[in-house]
């Protein structure tokens, strides 16, 4: 037996009432998974380059000011581009450094750990 027949038959065994929770609980989570997470405006000290939005996280690949004074990005030659994940959690904006290449099997299991 399939793992959708599976969930269908233990679905049917629900009450009314579990049948609605879940409910509820699914449109919040496709909700979010539809809806990108807002991310804030662009800092000075980054250029986004690129894009892209996977369930519920938002990836871009950004070029970077690292703050040094005598660095080449005090005079505009940013570093990079870097990927860089985005996700709402709780309210709060989540984001962590992938690295110069994105690579979105890795990037899945990383936004599953923050689950």
């Amino acid at each position: 037996m399939s793992l959708n027949d599976r969930l269908r038959q233990r679905i049917l065994r629900l009450s009314l009432v579990d049948k609605r929770v879940l409910r509820d609980w699914l449109s919040t989570l496709i909700e979010a998974e539809e809806t990108a997470p807002a991310l804030p405006s662009a800092k000075s000290e980054r250029e986004v380059v690129e894009q892209q939005q996977v369930g519920r996280a938002v990836y871009q690949l950004e070029l970077i000011k690292c703050g040094k004074a005598n660095c080449r990005c005090a005079s505009g030659k940013l570093h990079g581009p870097y990927w860089y994940g985005y996700r709402r959690e709780n309210g709060k904006l989540k984001s962590w450094y992938i690295g110069k290449r994105l690579k979105l099997e890795e990037t899945d299991s990383q936004t599953n750990e923050l689950d």
